[in-house]
């Protein structure tokens, strides 16, 4: 449905860091329930007769008063009635026609607009809300609503139109509404609760005085008080006592439970938001959402299908819908495997993965590999043994991992975790290059520890901190990588206090600030880890477990304030960081020198500009970094020697891009150096695994080294990646299985090979090799 047309649906669009502020606060947008919870804004003396019955949970007497109300000849209340009736098509075309007769009237194209966010159409209703100002500039409903849009978008616009009806003189009902939006967002953001509970106190004083529905504060209220590890009984009996059918309570509060990622109790309290309104569509799309975390998809699909059949505009439906018609299709892999015909003593699966059909035979050795070094790690440093097997997710296109995560594709994430369950980019989503996916499949397997070992009460800088921290001492490209601009926004004293750094990944302020949280809480984990002992960092887990707050959990594991910690922090910084600090528009103009002079092949001006710019910041491996022109311009200048050992500083400081590192593979291997030159080209699969030819020269060096299991493994993914040469492919897979003494795998691969080229010499020798070694017993 649009503004001309009742036809179509709206969707919304939003680097993997940078929409992490996005995740799962924007998962439930709390749509104002605009029929029945008008709060003054329908000024009709029959419509707020019928809208009190549906406001005290009496649906079918104000359905039977709605529909005795369509006889009347006005555009306007039958539009308000169709739209009541659930008749959003009717409703839109009336609500069209008014406002052609009525040009002037502000109020109806706020209705209209309200109409819009009802069925999942935010910009047009945006569209509505603002003509709408332009013809009445002091209209409160038109500003509030409009807040409610841009704060679902983060959008700084919000702030202001909130503020001019708070500040303004403004109806009862508006003021209400825009205070439980400012409380609502007050608990989102967790860092000033009093401020939340003196809005609430405000708004329930206001809606008494005036009359006005009272539900939504008890619900908030309720949600303040399950924050704060309080009694909520009482306020949610008050709702309930005002509208027994008030499911929007539960839904209310299981959106606060999901923000702080407890997602068991979420799922619960969805479940009875049900219970009181069974036909709350928001709920059970929560109630989906909630259970596909919970690798429950069967279930998660009943839902989604009835909260499609009430509410078929809701894009998030419709998308998770296909999304689960696409995993119905995906591998299942499951680790260590059961044992056949012996479900018995089968060992309990520590590790299944779901992935694309075309992919799983080249992503799963590396990602069985991977996983299994993180959980021994994991446990043995956090102290702790997962309850249930580890669930990876692994997309290979990107939209619908984004739909995976928040039911709406355009979301900048690569990889998120819900508990055990984890979804990420496969690297086929993406360019190569474009990100590691080794590092964040390394990244989400920490969030499932930190999550799961403290029942989800961790806050979200320390578990982020912990998987950066982990990305860069254990990861599998180890050193501290930081971007530039995280380096300026530090130098600027952008820091967050520990205490409040949660609010840098929920309401950030400034377009970068989520990313520069994000290495803010690598770096504080860093340094907690330097100066106390990496068992604090295990320490504070514990102390978030029994529900400490971060600055109970510095004092109680550091002995120091949350107040000392960040002094002392502060300094920690400049002292690691000033030289950076102070030099980074030096550095980054020699970065810029450098590129420029390798793109233009003058190689002797290439290598001071990239020389400069190291001595200023030696572990620059990011996305630009002077190691790649210095070794372009040492090669092109014959110096090998210089090149190899500048690609080898950037490949043990972090650096991955392919290219370079096959270049360093290859002098390495020229240098006699052959383990190394392994080393480096098994690194690249975790960043591009699907070329073939590189498994292909892996495999062979592999064997040189007489390291046969390894080589069948890069032979196996090079033939699944279907290579032109297969008589290749399968005469080394065959000269594996020699070495490993499988001889009748080896003939087997062989017979392949001369079925395609008979008279390929290497395969007939092999062949022959094979009839005169003695079957393996």
């Amino acid at each position: 449905m649009n503004r001309t047309s009742a036809n179509s649906a709206s969707a919304h669009t939003a680097r993997r860091l940078l929409g992490a502020a996005l995740l799962l606060m924007g998962t439930l947008a709390m749509r104002i329930e605009a029929r029945g919870l008008s709060y003054g804004a329908v000024t009709d003396a029959g419509l707020q007769r019928c809208d009190a019955m549906q406001a005290a949970g009496r649906r079918p007497a104000a359905q039977e008063c709605w529909r005795a109300l369509l006889n009347i000849a006005d555009p306007v209340l039958q539009a308000e009635v169709s739209w009541a009736l659930d008749d959003f098509r009717a409703a839109n075309q009336l609500f069209q026609a008014a406002t052609r007769a009525r040009p002037n009237d502000a109020m109806l194209r706020v209705r209209w607009g309200e109409l819009f966010i009802d069925t999942h159409q935010d910009s047009e209703a945006i569209k509505l809300f603002n003509e709408a100002i332009k013809l009445d500039a002091a209209n409160a409903w038109a500003r509030v609503n409009a807040a409610s849009v841009l704060i679902g978008q983060y959008s700084k616009e919000a702030r202001e139109y909130l503020d001019a009806v708070l500040k303004g003189k403004s109806p009862p009902g508006a003021l209400l509404r825009a205070q439980l939006l400012a409380a609502r967002v007050a608990l989102e953001d967790g860092s000033d609760l009093d401020a939340a509970e003196q809005l609430l106190k405000q708004a329930m004083a206001l809606a008494t005085a005036n009359n006005l529905p009272r539900q939504e504060v008890h619900a908030l209220l309720a949600a303040l008080a399950q924050i704060r590890n309080g009694n909520s009984a009482a306020s949610i009996a008050a709702a309930l006592q005002e509208n027994p059918r008030y499911g929007e309570l539960y839904l209310t509060l299981g959106h606060f439970q999901d923000i702080r990622r407890r997602y068991d109790e979420a799922t619960a309290l969805y479940r009875k938001a049900l219970e009181v309104q069974p036909e709350l569509w928001d709920a059970h799309v929560q109630l989906g959402t909630g259970l596909m975390r919970d690798n429950r998809f069967t279930e998660a699909r009943t839902h989604f299908e009835s909260a499609f059949k009430g509410d078929p505009y809701n894009p998030v439906t419709i998308n998770t819908l296909r999304l689960l018609d696409s995993v119905a299709r995906f591998d299942t892999l499951v680790w260590p495997e059961a044992a056949a015909g012996n479900a018995a003593n089968a060992t309990a699966p520590q590790i299944i993965v779901r992935v694309d059909k075309r992919e799983s035979a080249v992503l799963a050795p590396y990602v069985r590999r991977l996983t299994e070094q993180a959980m021994a790690g994991y446990s043995q440093r956090y102290r702790f043994q997962l309850r249930q097997p580890v669930v990876i997710e692994i997309y290979n296109n990107h939209e619908d991992f984004a739909v995976r995560t928040a039911g709406m594709p355009g979301l900048g994430l690569l990889g998120v975790t819900f508990g055990h369950v984890l979804a990420m980019d496969s690297p086929s989503s993406r360019a190569v290059n474009d990100f590691h996916w080794g590092s964040t499949l390394w990244h989400e397997l920490a969030h499932v520890y930190t999550l799961e070992s403290t029942d989800h009460r961790v806050p979200r800088w320390f578990s982020e901190g912990i998987s950066v921290y982990e990305e860069w001492r254990s990861g599998p490209i180890k050193g501290v990588s930081i971007p530039m601009f995280v380096y300026g926004a530090l130098a600027a004293g952008k820091a967050l206090p520990i205490a409040d750094l949660d609010r840098g990944f929920i309401r950030p302020e400034y377009e970068q600030q989520v990313h520069v949280s994000y290495m803010q809480a690598g770096l504080t984990c860093d340094y907690i880890a330097q100066r106390w002992g990496f068992g604090k960092l295990a320490d504070m887990l514990a102390q978030f477990r029994r529900g400490g707050t971060t600055a109970e959990a510095v004092q109680a594991a550091l002995n120091i304030s949350a107040d000392t910690f960040d002094r002392q922090f502060g300094e920690w910084l400049r002292d690691r960081f000033g030289a950076v600090f102070a030099g980074l528009k030096p550095l980054t103009d020699a970065r810029a020198a450098a590129a420029k002079a390798a793109a233009d092949k003058q190689w002797s001006a290439a290598v001071p500009a990239a020389q400069q710019a190291l001595r200023i910041l030696p572990d620059d491996v990011e996305e630009g970094s002077p190691y790649v022109p210095l070794a372009m311009a040492q090669q092109a200048l014959g110096q090998d020697d210089a090149a190899r050992q500048t690609l080898l500083d950037y490949w043990q400081r972090g650096g991955y891009e392919p290219q370079a590192l096959g270049t360093l593979a290859q002098l390495l291997y020229k240098a006699g150096r052959k383990d190394d030159a392994v080393a480096v080209m098994q690194s690249i699969n975790y960043v591009a695994p699907f070329d073939y030819a590189q498994h292909g020269t892996t495999g062979d060096w592999l064997l040189e080294l007489n390291r046969p299991g390894e080589a069948l493994t890069e032979f196996q993914v090079a033939l699944a990646l279907n290579p032109p040469d297969q008589v290749m492919a399968h005469y080394r897979l065959a000269r594996a299985h020699y070495a490993l003494k499988s001889n009748a795998e080896a003939r087997r691969e062989l017979l392949h090979a001369l079925e395609i080229a008979p008279s390929y010499r290497p395969a007939q020798q092999l062949l022959l090799e094979l009839a005169g070694s003695p079957p393996k017993t």
